[in-house]
């Protein structure tokens, strides 16, 4: 389940920063032309699994904190970049979704407007953040 929790970190960061990578890596433009059409699906099932996983997380958070406080701390960023990003992918589903409450869409424009400045800086974190988590697996 671990390994999981690393691609979709992977994909999702990838999304994010895909014009950074577009710009270091012009080969990746064919595959990112594949995958942005479910770019919003794919926020959408991270952000639910990375709330999924953060709840997960909470309530053993005192044992994983004792055991292991830097990979806990670790996993936990890794799981709010996950749910940040998701969230900014998903911003349009999300709005379909609530319909014509207002709250919602206010809700969803804030916290998107909060965070899509730094979408690339997001996105690249996340890379690093799954490719760290990664190394701390297999280690």
């Amino acid at each position: 389940m671990y390994f999981v929790f690393i691609i979709t970190l992977l994909l999702v960061g990838l999304l994010a920063a895909s014009a950074f990578v577009e710009n270091k890596i012009p080969q990746s433009k064919v595959a990112f032309e594949v995958i942005n059409p479910f770019s919003k699906w794919i926020g959408l099932v991270s952000m639910v699994l990375g709330l999924f996983w953060l709840l997960r997380t909470i309530t053993y958070l005192g044992t994983m904190l004792k055991w292991a406080p830097v990979n806990t701390l670790i996993y936990i960023a890794s799981l709010l970049l996950l749910i940040v990003l998701g969230f900014i992918l998903a911003q349009s589903l999300l709005k379909q979704f609530s319909g014509k409450n207002e709250k919602i869409d206010g809700f969803v424009n804030k916290v998107v407007s909060k965070f899509k400045p730094m979408q690339e800086k997001l996105g690249l974190a996340a890379i690093a953040t799954a490719l760290l988590n990664l190394l701390l697996r297999i280690t």
